[in-house]
């Protein structure tokens, strides 16, 4: 059993016109810069409201100073992590289906 060939229906080409593609969103270009000297995305940038965005800090040199210290007493302190080989031991004993 062959296979049909499929029709399409004969499309008039036009002249000067290039082959048919998706449609293409508008390309990004960067903006030519302000009488200001900023450009236009900086300008957007600027308009944002910063304090609506989630940060999670450090918010100053003394609290990234601050945590990295702190980081520094837990990495010494046994009670505040657990080595992978005993961290996988306690998970088997607690789920041994996992193994």
């Amino acid at each position: 059993m062959a296979m049909e060939e499929k029709k399409y229906p004969k499309h008039e080409e036009e002249e000067g016109v290039g082959m048919v593609n998706e449609p293409m969103a508008e390309a990004v270009v960067a903006s030519p810069q302000t009488e200001e000297g900023a450009t236009t995305v900086h300008d957007c940038i600027d308009d944002l409201d910063w304090d609506k965005f989630p940060s999670l800090g450090p918010f100053s040199e003394e609290e990234a100073i601050a945590r990295i210290e702190q980081a520094e007493k837990d990495l010494k302190d046994p009670s505040k992590w657990v080595s992978s080989e005993d961290f996988d031991r306690q998970l088997y004993e607690e789920f041994p289906w996992l193994r």
